[in-house]
C-alpha cells in the first residue's frame, strides 16, 4: 500500500510538472528571445539562450515605437475600468443581496448571463454606435465597454462574498437603528474586503490584455493600448520584429506579474471567502 502511494506521488507530481514546462515555456521562449539579437532569432536552429545579451530591444521599444504612450493609455484604462466596476458592482451586488426573496435571484442569474455573450459579437453594434455619438478613438468610451463587459461577472462574485455574512449581523446592527447604507459601508463592504481583490483582479487583467475591441474602436496611433500597439508591429514592417515584439511582450506582463504578486494572500482569502456560501 506504501509504495502504491509513493508511485501515485511520483506520477502525480510528473504529470504537474510536465504541465508546469508546458504552460511555462512560451513566457520562458518570449524571455530569451527580447534579450537576443537579430541574427539569434532569424537562423535555421535559433538557440535557446541569446548568445550575446542585450537590452537594445527594450530601449528600442521605449525609444521608437511609442510602447511609452501605449503602457500609459493602458494602464490608465485598466486602473479607470477597475475602479469603476469595483464600485458599481459592490453597490449593485449589496442592493441584490438585501432584496433576497424578491426576485433578486433571477435578476442576479440575468446579469451572468449577459457575461457569456462573446465580445465579438458585440464588436459591430458597438463600433456603429459609437460611431454615431462620435465617440471613436475615445479612451473614455473604450473604458465604458470593457465596464460594461466586466461588471456582470464583478456582481455575481459580490453577491456569493456577500452571501458568506451571516443574516444575524445585519439583523443586530438594524435593531441598533443602522441605515442600508451604513450597513453596506460599516459591515458589508469591510467583511468583503479581501474578497474585491478577485474582483480588482479579474477587471484589470481582462482590461489590459484586451484587443478585440480596442483594435476596433481606437484608430489613432497616440490613443492605441499597449495590446494594440504590439499587434500592429508585426504586420506594419516587412521583416516582423520578432525581438522588439517579446520585449514589448514582457513589459506587459510585468504589470500583471508585480500585482499577482502583492495581492496573492489576498486573492486567496477572497477565493476562500467566496466559496463559504457554496
Amino acid at each position: 500500500m506504501e509504495v502504491k502511494r509513493k508511485i501515485g506521488n511520483i506520477v502525480y507530481r510528473g504529470i504537474v510538472i510536465l504541465l508546469a514546462l508546458v504552460f511555462f515555456f512560451p513566457l520562458f521562449w518570449t524571455l530569451t528571445m527580447s534579450f537576443k539579437e537579430r541574427e539569434d532569432i532569424f537562423t535555421t536552429e535559433p538557440p535557446l539562450f541569446p548568445s550575446v545579451w542585450t537590452l537594445d530591444n527594450f530601449r528600442e521599444v521605449f525609444s521608437t515605437s511609442g510602447a511609452a504612450q501605449f503602457f500609459r493609455n493602458s494602464f490608465l484604462v485598466s486602473v479607470l475600468t477597475t475602479v469603476l466596476v469595483v464600485i458599481l458592482s459592490t453597490t449593485c451586488a449589496f442592493g441584490l443581496q438585501r432584496m433576497a426573496g424578491r426576485g433578486s435571484e433571477r435578476l442576479s442569474n440575468s446579469i451572468l448571463m449577459l457575461r457569456m455573450i462573446p465580445v465579438m459579437v458585440l464588436t459591430i453594434p458597438l463600433y456603429l454606435i459609437f460611431r454615431q455619438f462620435g465617440w471613436i478613438n475615445s479612451l473614455a468610451a473604450l473604458t465604458m465597454c470593457y465596464v460594461a463587459l466586466s461588471l456582470p461577472l464583478a456582481i455575481w462574485l459580490c453577491l456569493g462574498f456577500y452571501g458568506g455574512i451571516p443574516a444575524s449581523i445585519y439583523e443586530a446592527a438594524v435593531m441598533d437603528g443602522a441605515s442600508e447604507f451604513q450597513l453596506f459601508k460599516s459591515i458589508g463592504l469591510p467583511l468583503i474586503s479581501n474578497s474585491i481583490v478577485v474582483v480588482v483582479l479579474q477587471t484589470f487583467f481582462f482590461a489590459w490584455n484586451e484587443l478585440a475591441l480596442a483594435m476596433v474602436l481606437i484608430n489613432k496611433t497616440e490613443n492605441r493600448t499597449m495590446a494594440v500597439g504590439i499587434k500592429y508591429w508585426a504586420g506594419n514592417t516587412l521583416e516582423t520584429p520578432f525581438a522588439r515584439m517579446a520585449a514589448a511582450g514582457m513589459v506587459c506582463i510585468i504589470p500583471t506579474i508585480v500585482i499577482t504578486v502583492f495581492a496573492q494572500n489576498y486573492l486567496v482569502k477572497g477565493f476562500v471567502n467566496g466559496a463559504v456560501k457554496g
